[in-house]
């Protein structure tokens, strides 16, 4: 018996109140155990992008805490995710703590006060003072500004800072290789939708808005499309990508590298430009003879 369109909405809503409802949980759980030192907490991801699919996503969430938190605290807001964990109501918990100053004014090597992933097929808890820094951090950070569910605190713009266009862009090249090598084909095929679109028009969307973008305006290869398209919404197994998927994403990742490269020496032009402008107006420092 076919699904109709008012079903297939309906479902979709149900599951994105699941992610919601855990993260708001999870979230008073934390500011608990940190005793009120939470500055600030973000759903991002396919929760608020759109898309959410208990069996492929996860639940993604940003927390930010004051400049100097200490390490008793930062253990026991990691034991506090990694217990909560368990619970998901998606594939796994993926969240990362970090400092305000850091959220305000994003730049390498992207710190971190602690990190919760899934690794070895288990949560596991990763510290900053072990890592020279996560570049993952860019991108949520640019998508808590375009679409991040405030849990707590000001609106995700009010404490984020921006991360450039070139900076992105370089990013979503070097994810796609990654996602190639690494990832289900639905995976690298759909990242490699979406980052057209922000190539294009400067959007960040979820997986499958990018992959029916790219259906509708001849993005990609109708086929490869599809492909991932089911994989991502259930309807087929993962599979590896294939010859066609990576000749797609590969090409996609170059248009990527030399828009970045493009978009990075203009801003460098740019800003010499307006240094030696600041220049021109400074006053001399030495009088007049």
């Amino acid at each position: 018996m076919p699904v109709s369109p008012d079903h297939d909405a309906a479902a979709a809503l149900r599951a994105g109140a699941a992610p919601r409802a855990y993260a708001a949980t999870l979230t008073a759980q934390l500011a608990a155990a940190l005793d009120g030192a939470l500055t600030a907490a973000y759903l991002h991801g396919s929760a608020a992008l759109g898309g959410w699919i208990p069996e492929r996503s996860d639940v993604d969430i940003l927390f930010v805490v004051p400049d100097d938190i200490g390490a008793a605290a930062a253990a026991e807001a990691g034991r506090t995710l990694l217990s909560a964990a368990v619970g998901c109501p998606g594939r796994c918990l993926e969240c990362s703590i970090v400092t305000a100053s850091a959220a305000a004014r994003p730049a390498p090597p992207w710190p971190f006060v602690l990190h919760v992933g899934f690794r070895d097929g288990e949560q596991a808890l990763h510290l900053g003072a072990d890592r020279d820094g996560d570049a993952d951090l860019l991108m949520h950070y640019a998508v808590c500004r375009a679409a991040g569910i405030a849990l707590a605190g000001p609106p995700p713009r009010a404490g984020i800072g921006a991360v450039g266009r070139a900076v992105i862009l370089g990013y979503l090249a070097g994810e796609l290789g990654w996602g190639l090598a690494n990832a289900p084909e639905n995976y690298a095929v759909l990242n490699a939708c979406r980052a057209l679109v922000y190539l294009k028009q400067g959007r960040i969307v979820a997986k499958v808005a990018g992959g029916l973008a790219a259906l509708e305006d001849g993005g990609g290869p109708p086929d490869v499309l599809r492909r991932a398209l089911d994989q991502q919404q259930g309807r087929a197994p993962e599979r590896a990508a294939g010859p066609d998927a990576v000749a797609f994403v590969q090409r996609v990742a170059a248009m990527l590298s030399a828009e970045a490269s493009r978009a990075g020496a203009s801003r460098a032009g740019a800003s010499r430009a307006e240094a030696g402008r600041a220049g021109d107006a400074a006053p001399s420092a030495t009088p007049p003879g």
